[in-house]
């Protein structure tokens, strides 16, 4: 998980520490107008050309939306155009690299794509999955946060070499918690875009998970305002979250924790957990709830073992003992039990009704639940036969 995180961290960082990556300069008036990746390019382009226009800007839409912006074909070499909107250069004047909101310029000696087509679809074969759910990583930084100069990145990855990959440098206000929660907003996108409904998407933001699971809606409740009463200060940032997260079975999960987890490590290495995926039992998320808890409360057993990680909430699993009573276990986050293939046993939440637990298991998971009796199985026979050796 650490190195997955490092190569999201590092694209993010591409477009943050680099100038020349970062930037898009456009040039709406000079020897060719159009959108260019370095000053040095750009500059040759509007350098002691009359009434030269250019303009620097964090996102490629941004820069060719101001190249468009001409009001005829007239802005081109050569032509005068009436009306002049963005600063003039003088052609005398020695041309130096815009800042930030100054006039900005951009050509190199390769055109950036002059539109951002979305990709064709993805064959699914080419996905991570956690049980029948798509993963995904995301993270977002910014150097100088807090200051002037800050540029900001973001990075989502899929794997290894996998098309939809992506760094860009952040648009608008620069900040790491922007960077954060627009890195998992641009992952949502490229999700619905290829009709990806299932996500489980790590991010090392507590931030952002805390935010669009629990804050969110206690925010809008209160009029966007905080429950000091201060504006919250993402309110856009996290209704676009929102929004496109609407519609999405998302499982929000902390890239520094579960997986990251060396005694979790341990475990599943030791007893060959090689599938996992994450079930969050409540209302809100849970298709066909009131039928599941039924079904999950019924006595029943299964011919594998049951390995269940609790990551948030609680709730009960109820099994047989040897006197066939039954023995109630109190489950909360950070813990982690397994129930042997033929135990009977079912579950049920407490009363906060809600709890998210990783499901492990060894090859490909099966799930069936036989309710009882069934001691005819060659699973519980060999339990009973397991408990009599132990007695």
């Amino acid at each position: 998980m650490t190195r997955l995180l490092g190569v999201v961290h590092r694209v993010a960082l591409a477009f943050v520490g680099c100038r020349s990556l970062a930037m898009f300069y456009a040039v709406r008036r000079g020897r060719k107008a159009g959108v260019f990746l370095t000053w040095d390019e750009c500059r040759a382009q509007v350098d002691r050309f009359p009434a030269a226009r250019f303009k620097k800007f964090a996102t490629e839409e941004e820069a060719w939306a101001f190249v468009r912006r001409s009001e005829s074909p007239s802005d081109s070499e050569g032509q005068k155009t009436k009306h002049v909107e963005e600063p003039q250069v003088k052609a005398s004047k020695r041309l130096r690299e815009p800042l930030d909101e100054d006039e900005d310029a951009e050509a190199c000696a390769k055109h950036v794509r002059q539109s951002a087509e979305p990709l064709p679809p993805v064959s699914k074969d080419t996905f991570s999955y956690m049980g029948d759910s798509v993963v995904v990583y995301t993270d977002g930084c910014c150097s100088s946060n807090g200051r002037k100069r800050a540029r900001a990145g973001i990075g989502v990855y899929w794997g290894p070499g996998h098309p939809l990959n992506v760094g860009i440098r952040l648009p608008g206000r620069q900040t790491n918690q922007r960077a954060e929660i627009h890195a998992a907003c641009k992952a949502i996108e490229q999700a619905k875009a290829q009709d990806i409904t299932k996500l489980v998407l790590y991010t090392d933001s507590m931030f952002t998970i805390n935010g669009i699971t629990t804050w969110v809606k206690g925010w809008k409740q209160n009029g966007w305002r905080t429950s000091t009463g201060k504006e919250v200060t993402n309110k856009e940032d996290f209704a676009e979250l929102e929004r496109l997260a609407r519609g999405m079975d998302i499982q929000w999960l902390d890239a520094d924790k579960y997986e990251n987890d060396p005694e979790l490590e341990k475990i599943r290495k030791e007893r060959n957990y090689s599938w996992v995926d994450i079930i969050t039992i409540c209302k809100d998320k849970l298709p066909n709830y009131e039928e599941k808890i039924k079904m999950f409360f019924e006595e029943h057993l299964h011919l594998d073992e049951e390995i269940r990680y609790i990551l948030d909430g609680s709730g009960y699993f109820d099994v047989r003992d040897q006197e066939d009573r039954w023995i109630r276990i109190s489950m909360e986050k950070g813990d982690m039990i397994t129930l042997p293939a033929g135990i009977y046993h079912r579950f049920t939440l407490d009363e906060k009704n809600y709890v998210k637990a990783m499901r492990l298991f060894v090859g490909d998971p099966v799930w069936t639940p036989y309710n009882r009796p069934s001691d005819h199985l060659e699973a519980r026979t060999q339990y009973l036969e397991f408990l009599a050796q132990s007695a």
